[in-house]
Parts: C-alpha cells; sequence; structure tokens
C-alpha cells in the first residue's frame, strides 16, 4: 500500500490542514477553531493515512477517564471515521483498524464507537457488538425562568463551565471526567447556545428545546441537589425532559428502547461491556 500512516497529525499544521479538509468534506466540519482555542489534547489522536500530502483516510482514538458506579475505568472511543470518496473499497478503514485494535485493545478496560446504518456489517467483523441504548424521560413543569445562559465567547464564562465540570455530574451513572477538552469541542460549537446557569442552585445545565421537550446532556453541580428541580430551573415552557445520559436513580423516569440505527452503538466483545445487562445511554455530550 502506498499510503502512510500518522499518529501525530494534530501537532504538525500542515497535516493537520489535510486533515480539516477531509473533516469538511466528509462531515462539513473542522477541528482547527477547536485546536487553536487551545482546547485539543493529547488524549484525541487521530490515526491519519495520508496519499503523498493528501490526508485520504483517518479512525481517530480517544481516550476516555470513565466514572461508573463510583470506580474510574479506561476506555477507548473511535470516532471520526472517514474516507474520502476517491480511495473507498480499498481496505483502508480495515487497516486503520487493525492498527489502532493493536495498539490499544490490551491497554483499556472498553472499546466503543458509534455508526450510522451504513456501516452497521462492517464493525462485527473486528469483533464489536451492537448494543441498544435507552431513553430515560420525565413529564416536568417548567418555572418561571430561574437560570441565565453562558456566552461561550465570554472567558469569565467559560471559566464558570470549567469550575463546574470538575464537579461532575452527581446524577449520571456512567460519564467521562477530565476531559474538559472534549465538553468544548460541543460547547464552542454546536451546543454553544445550549448552556445554562442556575444561580439558585449554583448548577450548569447543558440542554437544547425542542418543541416542549427539553433534551439535558448534561448537568453539573455538587451533590445533595435535586435533579427535577435543576431542570425545572431551565425548562421555561417544557412539558418533558429527556435525559442525554443515564440517572442514577431512574424509578421515576420513563425508559424506552432507542430504536435508531443512524448513531448505533458498538462494543468490543473482547473488553468490558456495562450495556450489555444495563438499561443505558453513553452520554450523548461524548460522543466523538
Amino acid at each position: 500500500m502506498n499510503y502512510r500512516l500518522s499518529k501525530e497529525v494534530m501537532t504538525n499544521d500542515a497535516m493537520r490542514n489535510h486533515f480539516n479538509v477531509l473533516a469538511t468534506k466528509t462531515f462539513g466540519l473542522s477541528f482547527e477553531n477547536w485546536y487553536q482555542e487551545g482546547y485539543w489534547a493529547e488524549s484525541n489522536i487521530p490515526y491519519t493515512l495520508f496519499h503523498g500530502e493528501v490526508a485520504i483516510a483517518n479512525i481517530s482514538v480517544n481516550r476516555m477517564e470513565m466514572l461508573y458506579q463510583g470506580q474510574r475505568r479506561n476506555y477507548i472511543q473511535l470516532g471520526t471515521v472517514m474516507t474520502d470518496m476517491a480511495y473507498r473499497n480499498q481496505g483502508l478503514s480495515r487497516y486503520i483498524m487493525e492498527e489502532i485494535k493493536n495498539d490499544w485493545e490490551a491497554q483499556c478496560d472498553a472499546m466503543l464507537l458509534f455508526a450510522n446504518n451504513s456501516v452497521l456489517n462492517f464493525y462485527p467483523k473486528f469483533g464489536f457488538k451492537k448494543e441498544m441504548q435507552y431513553q430515560f424521560s420525565i413529564e416536568i413543569n417548567g418555572a418561571s425562568e430561574s437560570s441565565k445562559k453562558l456566552d461561550m465567547n465570554s472567558l469569565h464564562d467559560r471559566e464558570i463551565l470549567k469550575k463546574h465540570y470538575e464537579k461532575t455530574n452527581p446524577f449520571s451513572k456512567v460519564q467521562v471526567v477530565n476531559n474538559f477538552s472534549l465538553l468544548m469541542f460541543y460547547c464552542i460549537s454546536s451546543m454553544k447556545d445550549c448552556i445554562y446557569y442556575s444561580p439558585q442552585y449554583d448548577a450548569v445545565v447543558i440542554a437544547e428545546q425542542d418543541g416542549d421537550i427539553l433534551n439535558c446532556f448534561d448537568v453539573f453541580c455538587d451533590k445533595g441537589n435535586n435533579l427535577l428541580d435543576i431542570l425545572s430551573s431551565v425548562a421555561v415552557g417544557t412539558e418533558a425532559v429527556s435525559l442525554k445520559f443515564t440517572p442514577v436513580d431512574s424509578s421515576c423516569f420513563d425508559v424506552s428502547a432507542i430504536d435508531s440505527n443512524s448513531d448505533t452503538l458498538f462494543v468490543l466483545n473482547s473488553r468490558e461491556n456495562i450495556f450489555k445487562n444495563e438499561k443505558m445511554h453513553f452520554p450523548s455530550i461524548s460522543h466523538t
């Protein structure tokens, strides 16, 4: 194969530029602003194939520290899977996947990824097993507005977010911790208008309004608060809340399987699989 594989794309200006060109062509997004803002971290490792100077295929390794039932676990999430249209059907993703498994399979507690419906038959070839995810929702009476939006153009508001992120989410059964880098990928781009601060509960909530439903992605605060009280302070004009994470206590929530092939969870069979026997939702804002 007359291609070269690089694992140091992000720190090389020329290679990063070509990586971003491929990402823009494939997903319509660039990682450059995230990098220039200083939020890229070494836990994100693109495995990128080049033909000459041009990036033609990639799978990124994302090292994650997971907190599950009070225990810290070392997870690998694969993401940014892409191949240039002109180079498809040459086995390039297979080559990169085998390299990644060789580097990381024995060094992690679990390896997982999310896939769309066009590649659902691809990942089982490497020992990944499809797992069902579940949605947790509840009716709620939105209170009069008592929270404010944080402005991600403000350094002061970014510091508020960072300070609360470090408190973690006391309501989430499984969560990514010590990865402010990944959170900021979302918070300076697609989720920048979805970050709220509730002074009453000293909590930061990342949530997006969808009609009369509030999709809640994360809540950062001290222990001892009530989740529904915090959500009510954000859910103005809302009839229901849908959690995009797994609550520690799901007894008061309606639980339903997510029947979608557009973002399907796969977990490597040879490693730990906490999703196998439990109704879980991997935190949506931690997808890569």
